[in-house]
């Protein structure tokens, strides 16, 4: 219940969708902002809906590579056993639906100036999200809502999430 309320209390929509994958797959962070449309599938499962995660997003130090744009790179996750596929709930699937309506309408709006980086989670100019600004987000949202307890955004992924997200899944079908 805390958790549910919790993520309805995430006005920004950017740390929400991150917070809702994050509780629902077990996410880190440089996975949560690794992800691009092309992991999500909302046929698969019999239409439940899928993501994949398989790769990354971590910040290196300049000189390390001197070709990474903005000093981000994509890695693979680290095992094979990292590499997995994420069973959607219900209100994760409608919020990734919107999502990804979200995007292509802001590409629309100024496709001149777009930036497209490919990747799932992008401010409105096209360009990725970064894993510190998915924590300075949720930092923000912690200091604005003391009533929630605080944790580090790596501890949403040890949180028994996914059983309470299933739950409010099925009482929201039960309602409509």
């Amino acid at each position: 219940e805390e958790m549910r309320a919790a993520l309805d209390s995430m006005e920004d929509p950017i740390l929400h969708l991150a917070v809702h994958l994050t509780l629902v797959g077990a996410l880190r962070e440089g996975e949560v902002a690794g992800l691009t449309p092309e992991d999500i599938d909302f046929d698969a499962a019999n239409g439940m809906g899928t993501f994949t995660v398989n790769r990354s997003m971590q910040r290196v130090q300049k000189d390390t590579l001197a070709q990474v744009d903005k000093g981000c790179i994509l890695k693979d996750t680290k095992t094979e056993a990292s590499c997995r596929t994420i069973f959607m709930t219900a209100a994760l699937r409608e919020e990734l639906k919107q999502w990804l309506e979200r995007l292509k309408r802001e590409e629309a709006l100024d496709p001149e100036r777009y930036r497209n980086s490919g990747m799932l989670l992008r401010l409105p100019n096209g360009l990725a999200v970064e894993p510190v600004l998915i924590r300075k987000k949720f930092l923000k949202w912690q200091d604005a809502h003391p009533e929630f307890p605080r944790i580090v955004f790596h501890g949403l992924r040890h949180s028994s999430a996914t059983c309470l997200l299933y739950t409010s899944d099925a009482a929201d079908e039960e309602d409509s």
